[in-house]
């Protein structure tokens, strides 16, 4: 892979507050939704009518919608019309505020019975008919986002959108004692169980149903579990490097980088380079798995190439989602188009820098 070993700064060593970032592969295609700017500010209403009571106050509010998290939907169904792209906009701002407050020991994350007992009240209201309790915000988002996303999905499709949710839920509080013991899974076991917290499967369901097609008689076909597989791993481990920064600063012990560094005794920026190979690799295997798909039976069919194309702009268009929030690179950061570079860890706002930042 090229560019993975940092510029030399005067012939010494980088300290471990600073890492580069290499120049990523990015082969997939990303794109912005004809209407994202309108649906990212038409969901940042959506988040303060449902969901503001969730936060702890408005300034916790107006800092979450800064970090720019109703443009990521927009970026992962480019193509779809407006009233599903923004549904699905609506469904990734749910989940990004259950994961984040999952983690706050004044919120969600206070104990792993009450994580759990809420958690049981989202997958509860998150069905067909449920009455919400009016004091009960995720419920009552969790009934409006059912509402319009359910009628798109076919019954079976249904089925495995109550399970990706569940699953999700279920991987995020197995998170919990994790992180409040500091243990630190090795990178096998983290690869095994991070997809189910990372809520891939709802993710592909809602690509699904952005593009309107139904993959549900082929999740199990092994050329796509083979796709999955990779592309997952590229998703988690983008994902990994650039919320590092973030997630460093709370000792937060699931990331792949805290894995390698713990269990490999690695520099930081030895595991920055590592991660970027296995990154390059896991998407150019997505790509041979995805050729592969074309080359067999499934390949015949119009509706799996419409979904592969979309498989195509979820992953690109989250990588690019990452490099531009400032949910990474803290309160304030505008991004400027820069895709490598060092990156402080601790500096109040951090940028991809040419050269060594104070």
């Amino acid at each position: 892979m090229t560019g993975t070993r940092p510029p030399a700064v005067g012939g010494r060593r980088r300290a471990e507050g600073q890492f580069y970032l290499p120049e990523l592969p990015r082969l997939l295609p990303y794109a912005y939704h004809p209407k994202a700017a309108q649906i990212e500010f038409r969901s940042n209403g959506w988040v303060r009518r449902f969901l503001a009571d969730c936060f702890a106050d408005e300034q916790e509010l107006l800092k979450y919608l800064r970090q720019r998290n109703g443009l990521y939907g927009s970026l992962t169904v480019p193509t779809a019309d407006e009233a599903r792209a923004l549904n699905v906009v609506d469904f990734y701002q749910f989940v990004t505020v259950i994961d984040d407050l999952a983690m706050d020991p004044t919120a969600l994350g206070a104990s792993r019975r009450r994580l759990g007992e809420e958690f049981a009240r989202i997958l509860e209201d998150f069905s067909a008919g449920a009455e919400p309790d009016p004091d009960f915000p995720y419920g009552c988002a969790a009934c409006d986002l059912w509402r319009r996303i359910g009628p798109g999905l076919s019954p079976r499709q249904a089925d495995r959108f109550g399970a990706a949710l569940k699953t999700f839920l279920d991987g995020t509080a197995g998170e919990f004692p994790l992180r409040r013991a500091g243990v630190v899974p090795d990178y096998a076991s983290y690869m095994t169980w991070r997809p189910h917290s990372f809520g891939f499967d709802f993710m592909t369901l809602l690509t699904e149903y952005a593009i309107g097609v139904d993959m549900s008689p082929f999740v199990d076909e092994p050329s796509l579990r083979e796709l999955h597989a990779h592309g997952v791993r590229q998703l988690i481990l983008v994902n990994d490097l650039l919320s590092w920064r973030t997630e460093h600063s709370r000792q937060d012990t699931v990331n792949a980088l805290r894995v390698l560094c713990q269990h490999e005794g690695l520099t930081l920026q030895q595991t920055v380079n590592r991660v970027c190979r296995l990154v390059e690799y896991h998407e150019r295997s997505y790509l041979a798995a995805r050729a592969a798909v074309c080359r067999g039976p499934l390949g015949t069919r119009a509706d799996v190439r419409t979904y592969l194309d979309g498989l195509d702009r979820l992953i690109g268009g989250s990588q690019e989602f990452e490099y531009l929030t400032p949910r990474y690179f803290g309160d304030g950061y505008v991004w400027d188009g820069a895709t490598s570079g060092w990156i402080s860890l601790a500096a109040p706002v951090a940028r991809l820098s040419e050269g060594r930042q104070r």
